[in-house]
């Protein structure tokens, strides 16, 4: 039996899409109840391990199996002792040991199996494995978060490809300021008594970054002019509000030459002649390219006002492992 969005049912896990347990924001802090971690800028992904039949699925955050563009992770049933195992993690590329989400976005892009192979060995994917669900057909969720990581340890043998994820117990603040000096994302802070909540965002689990940001929706752009002409001016982003599609403001800032262009090229296979809004908004009457609401981008902000509507937006990255619903302000 297992709850899943407030409704109880009864799942076989190896059979279903598990949907991730998710966490709210929070600032750094310290409490002996909570366990710390380094926050990877990557792709979230639950997987599907068969050690008897050799096999390894990898299910994204869009609820799609995407192992085939990440073939160094082929045979990592090698890294499992046990037969079957459902585990929780991040894929991360290093460069210069920092985590390069550029180049995860060159992956999570590829179509071809060729290039997906050569990308593979050009800069190889890291998996970074923070929770285990499930083991040797029993369902593990239910057990307190400190023990189920005691359980993945075990069960984790670790090479260039695999990790277990490393953590810290009490020490939020101090943890929180020596990830900052790092140039890292940020941490998480996961209660040790927390069971494995699929699909819900709890309070159990708190992400930490160095700034505010928002996921979005684009939903269409403006011309660029100058050395821009060529390329989008800004983006037209969007929220879900009351299950309500919302207009949150527009971003022109935080991309190079390269990523302009890469962008541009992508929303100009997207365009639209409808208004995802499906209302007409004052400063969008002019000089607007509209897209089918498709894309999800992170933004950092300074605030929100009361208007909802973003103060001083950047472009930080796509997120292609979000959906649109997860947009919400």
């Amino acid at each position: 039996m297992q709850n899943i969005g407030g409704k109880s049912y009864m799942v076989d896990l190896w059979n279903e899409k598990i949907k991730p347990m998710l966490a709210e924001k929070s600032k750094a802090f310290d409490n002996k109840e909570f366990l710390f971690e380094i926050k990877f800028d990557g792709t979230r992904a639950i997987s599907y391990i068969d050690t008897s039949n050799k096999k390894v699925r990898m299910l994204n955050r869009r609820m799609l199996f995407f192992e085939d563009r990440y073939p160094e992770f082929r045979e990592i049933w090698k890294n499992i002792n046990c037969e079957k195992a459902i585990v929780d993690g991040e894929i991360v590329i290093f460069k210069n040991g920092v985590p390069n989400f550029y180049l995860l976005q060159e992956r999570e892009q590829v179509e071809s199996d060729l290039r997906a192979e050569i990308l593979s060995r050009i800069n190889p994917a890291t998996y970074i494995i923070f929770d285990i669900l499930y083991k040797d057909g029993k369902e593990l969720v239910n057990l307190p978060l400190i023990e189920r990581k005691k359980i993945l340890k075990e069960c984790i043998k670790e090479d260039e490809r695999v990790v277990a994820s490393e953590y810290i117990l009490e020490k939020g603040v101090t943890f929180f300021e020596e990830v900052k000096k790092r140039n890292l994302e940020g941490i998480m802070a996961k209660k040790i008594n927390s069971k494995y909540q699929i699909g819900k965002r709890s309070k159990d689990w708190l992400k930490i970054k160095d700034f505010e940001t928002i996921d979005c929706i684009i939903c269409g752009y403006t011309k660029g002019e100058g050395w821009r002409e060529e390329y989008f001016g800004s983006l037209v982003l969007g929220c879900y509000h009351n299950n309500k599609l919302t207009y949150i403001g527009k971003c022109g800032t935080g991309l190079d030459e390269k990523g302009y262009e890469e962008l541009t090229k992508l929303l100009e296979k997207i365009e639209s002649k409808q208004n995802p809004f499906g209302e007409e908004i004052e400063e969008l009457k002019k000089n607007v390219v509209w897209v089918k609401p498709q894309l999800v981008c992170e933004v950092r902000f300074m605030e929100i006002t009361p208007d909802l509507k973003l103060r001083a937006p950047s472009f930080v990255k796509l997120r292609r492992d979000k959906p649109i619903e997860e947009c919400i302000i």
